[in-house]
């Protein structure tokens, strides 16, 4: 029997076409059918945080993988979110959305899924700020008559909500004013030249308006008649006449003149009462003295406090400075300095808005003169005399702001010379007063210094001194915050020679500084008067607007006074030479009008034909806060003889 040889190559075929059938077949082994796994989502970018301005718009995106097809839905706060309204995107796998300022601090985070599974992607931070509004129209200057309500208009437009409105007037709040417009009832000629703003406030912060000003107008104003109010006896030699106005246009006048018997000299006193008659004149000093130098300051109520200086005796005697108050009547007379040290003169007034005086004067100590201060309470009652100023310190002046914080400058000898001057000055907030500061330079030419306070304590002093080749004017402004006074500028041009600046402060800061200037001339002693200039210190720009003629081309002025309302509206009045006569002269005024930023034509204020005036009795004018305005000068006549104090309203 034979055999049968297999070759290799069968088993090898056999093997192949048995693990193929066996496949084909479902047979054993791993691997199953040979499908792969589904894959679920995953993100590989997560949303970025987004900062927009209110209705700016946000955008968000993210990336992710994942078997098809993926489906997306963005979230805030884990809320869906749904297309429109400002929202696109919002089943995409890029999110916009128009943010209102609500959606601020908002978190925004999507969910991405498929068959396989879900996933969420981490929270973005959504910023939304807040704007802040535009001021479409701004409150609008009002102009009334006293009585008449006026009101303010503020308009917006844009901005985060909500909005709400203050508004305030002069700075403070007013209780209650928070809509869009404001409206002042039944404004009183004391509401004129108020300032009206309002604060929008809104989540971006507050917006402050322009400043509306009231401009509250009363019967149209003018002089009323010139009225003696001295005695009118040319022997008992009247002069020095001063004056005030309170709010209400009461008005107070004193002056000094010789009492009922001619034995002394007197300070006497007579008060007009808004729309009705000057009262018969009455002393206020002490019975028994010599009553010189009277000087009067006023509260916007009506309180008064006057000042002078008398002796101890009918003929010669001790100087000493005494005071008297009027509140309704005229009280009892202090004596304001130390009576221990003697001969007190020059005393200057000003009193705070509730009546507390304070009062400078000059008074001998040690070997030479020494500026003095003394305060009263509100109701009048003085304290202890102290020195401030230095040795050989005179000519003190003073002014207390509506703050009632005080302000003194004075005159001082510098040098062992003693032909050097320099002014002084020093300031009390009340905490006493403050060391001494030089505010001018030296010099061997100085005089005729004035001071004035605005209501939150800054204030301006002006003086004449030298600047080659001329005699000019200068000031220097005390800034409150700082406590520190300017450099010293000079007022004139320096065309003429200046001379006596006077000056008045309104409620804003604004000041009017008045002086006379004279030029080279021909005449014997070698000056020609030219007229009256003013300028005038702009407290919103801190600046001076420059030298300007009050009084046109003609007679010469000389000793010019100013005054302001609160709105910074100005009377000025001087003394003009007589046409024909060098040595009379008359009384004339100018008015300033603030909103015109212009003097008008002069008018002359003494009416009797026969009258003049006297350099040396110079006039004085007061005006209060609504523009009513009192005048008192001295005046006389030749033929027939005669003399006397004599007054005008305007109101």
């Amino acid at each position: 029997m034979s055999s049968t040889r297999i070759s290799p190559q069968f088993y090898t075929s056999w093997y192949l076409l048995a693990a193929v059938t066996l496949g084909a077949c479902g047979g054993g082994g791993a691997g199953g059918s040979g499908a792969s796994a589904p894959v679920p989502p995953a993100i590989t970018s997560q949303p970025a945080p987004a900062t927009v301005a209110d209705g700016g718009t946000a955008s968000f995106s993210v990336t992710a993988s994942g078997d098809a097809p993926l489906a997306y839905q963005w979230l805030r706060n884990a809320a869906p979110l749904a297309n429109g309204a400002g929202i696109a995107g919002a089943t995409g796998n890029a999110l916009t959305l128009t943010a209102p300022f609500t959606f601020d601090g908002s978190q925004i985070s999507v969910s991405v899924s498929n068959a396989a599974g879900k996933i969420v992607s981490n929270t973005a931070l959504l910023k939304v700020t807040a704007v802040a509004p535009s001021i479409t129209q701004q409150p609008v200057n009002a102009s009334v008559a006293a009585g008449v309500s006026a009101s303010f208009t503020v308009k917006i437009t844009g901005g985060t909500t909500p909005v709400t409105y203050q508004w305030k007037r002069g700075g403070i709040v007013i209780a209650g004013a928070t809509a869009a417009s404001y409206s002042i009832t039944a404004p009183a000629l004391a509401d004129n030249a108020a300032t009206f703003a309002v604060d929008v406030i809104n989540p971006a912060g507050t917006l402050t308006s322009g400043a509306a000003i009231l401009t509250v107008i009363g019967p149209s104003k003018s002089w009323g008649p010139a009225t003696l109010i001295s005695s009118g006896d040319t022997l008992r030699t009247p002069g020095n006449p001063q004056a005030v106005i309170d709010s209400a246009g009461n008005a107070i006048a004193v002056f000094q003149e010789g009492d009922a018997g001619n034995v002394r000299n007197a300070v006497w006193a007579s008060r007009y009462p808004a729309g009705g008659a000057w009262a018969a004149a009455a002393t206020i000093d002490n019975p028994v003295g010599n009553a010189v130098q009277p000087q009067i300051a006023i509260t916007p109520n009506g309180v008064a406090v006057a000042v002078f200086s008398q002796s101890d005796v009918n003929t010669g005697g001790t100087l000493s400075v005494q005071s008297n108050r009027f509140a309704g009547a005229w009280g009892t007379v202090q004596t304001v300095n130390t009576p221990a040290i003697t001969n007190a003169t020059d005393p200057q007034v000003a009193v705070g808005p509730a009546g507390a005086a304070t009062v400078v004067f000059d008074q001998a100590e040690g070997v030479g003169p020494r500026t003095w201060v003394n305060g009263s309470s509100a109701a009048g009652v003085f304290g202890t005399a102290g020195i401030v100023g230095g040795q050989f310190a005179f000519t003190p002046q003073v002014a207390v702001g509506a703050n009632g914080q005080s302000v003194m400058v004075w005159q001082q000898v510098t040098g062992s010379a003693g032909n050097t001057y320099a002014f002084w000055a020093s300031r009390n907030v009340g905490a006493g007063w403050t060391a001494a500061v030089q505010i001018s330079a030296i010099s061997t030419d100085l005089g005729s210094m004035r001071v004035a306070a605005d209501a939150v304590g800054n204030a301006i002093a002006v003086w004449q001194g030298a600047s080659s080749p001329r005699q000019a004017v200068f000031a220097s402004r005390l800034d409150a915050a700082s406590g520190a006074w300017s450099a010293a500028r000079l007022l004139n041009d320096g065309t003429n020679y200046a001379y006596l600046p006077q000056l008045a402060v309104d409620s804003d800061g604004n000041m009017i500084v008045v002086w006379y200037e004279a030029s080279d001339g021909a005449q014997s002693n070698g000056i020609v008067d030219v007229g009256v200039v003013a300028n005038r210190f702009v407290a919103a720009a801190a600046a001076w607007s420059g030298a300007v003629a009050v009084q046109p081309a003609g007679p010469a002025g000389q000793a010019p006074e100013v005054a302001v309302d609160a709105a910074g509206n100005a009377i000025a009045v001087w003394l003009q030479q007589t046409p024909g006569n060098g040595s009379h002269y008359e009384l004339w005024s100018a008015q300033y009008t603030a909103a015109g930023s212009a003097w008008a034509a002069p008018l002359k204020l003494m009416t009797d034909a026969a009258a003049y005036a006297r350099i040396g009795n110079d006039p004085k004018i007061a005006v209060n806060a609504t523009g009513d305005a009192v005048v008192v000068w001295y005046q006389q006549t030749d033929a027939p003889f005669a003399l006397g104090i004599w007054t005008r309203v305007y109101r």
